[in-house]
């Protein structure tokens, strides 16, 4: 293994190439670390019991839905991504470019959550579907369904955050 400081000072072409080759693989990492949260999100258990809360930005334009949570992690365990669409229609998504795994919680018009893709796989171009037609996809950190026994089912709510 070759130090990265010698006598004479840093290795000038080495520190270069291998900042070169990071923002070859990942060139909008540094860049997209921000979170913005737009709204507080509420899950309820079947019983109406609060379950967990958590901040989340809200995806209601094209392009914010296609750019979701690439080249980003979430800040912390209780911060995540609400999709907004339209219309109810199934749902396929990837995590194609996102570093973390993700628990991806498909909702219908009603805020009931139809179904759960868990522990998503990260850097994958592998498709996670709704199994129905929803109207919200919720993204957080991969287990915190599990960890906060979030199911099909159980319903969510939201608040949008003054601007």
């Amino acid at each position: 293994m070759q130090s990265w400081i010698n006598t004479k000072g840093f290795h000038g072409k080495r520190l270069y190439k291998n900042l070169a080759f990071a923002l070859l693989l990942f060139p909008r990492l540094a860049l997209s670390q921000e979170f913005h949260p737009d709204a507080v999100l509420r899950f309820w258990g079947p019983e109406g019991q609060l379950l967990a809360r958590i901040q989340v930005e809200i995806a209601d334009t094209p392009e914010a839905r296609a750019r979701g949570l690439m080249y980003r992690r979430l800040p912390r365990e209780d911060t995540g991504m609400l999709f907004l669409y339209p219309d109810e229609a199934p749902r396929i998504f990837w995590m194609r470019n996102t570093p973390d795994s993700l628990d991806m919680l498909f909702a219908d018009a009603q805020g009931r959550i139809r179904h759960i893709a868990a522990n998503t796989q990260p850097l994958s171009d592998q498709r996670y579907a709704s199994l129905s037609p929803v109207k919200y996809v919720i993204e957080i950190r991969g287990g915190f369904a599990a960890r906060h026994g979030i199911r099909a089912d159980c319903r969510f709510t939201y608040e949008e955050k003054a601007p």
